[in-house]
């Protein structure tokens, strides 16, 4: 698979390890700043339900990997622009989708923000009863994104 063959070569496998590293603590650091500050980070790690603290380690894993792929396919002009544009809006879907997700019961959306208080209460309840089934979507369109920059084609 041509994704393997990107990921063992030490630049790209770098890039890939550094953002899925910063995505995995830059995750809970958005919520908890969303939720009342730094001093609730503890709270995030001690009421995560396990599943979801492995989706959002999956998810990390795989942003890493989908943003090395396409940096590799942006910089060698490899893959033709139709499947660059797909790519990207699957990954950025993912992304999106990924952080208005609150994975840890005790957070509140990011989307909390963005909305009315009565509405934002309303999204953020939705948000956080299907949290699981969302994250697991993310991952689904970042392995979707990949595909479509051809990260499963055989060599």
């Amino acid at each position: 698979m041509r994704i393997l063959r990107v990921l063992r070569k030490r630049g790209y496998f770098t890039l890939a390890l550094v953002s899925a590293v910063v995505m995995f603590f830059i995750f809970p650091l958005i919520q908890v700043q969303v939720s009342g500050g730094l001093q609730n980070l503890d709270l995030w790690y001690k009421v995560i339900p396990m599943q979801n603290l492995i989706l959002v380690a999956v998810f990390s894993l795989i942003f890493g990997a989908f943003l090395s792929f396409q940096v590799y396919n942006f910089k060698l002009k490899t893959c033709p622009v139709n499947n660059k544009a797909a790519g990207v809006a699957g990954g950025s879907a993912a992304s999106i989708l990924g952080f208005f997700v609150p994975a840890c019961p005790a957070c509140i959306s990011v989307a909390t923000l963005l909305l009315p208080a009565s509405l934002g209460i309303s999204v953020a309840g939705f948000l956080q009863r299907y949290s699981s089934l969302l994250l697991s979507i993310s991952i689904a369109s970042l392995v979707l994104g990949i595909w479509l920059l051809g990260g499963f084609k055989k060599e």
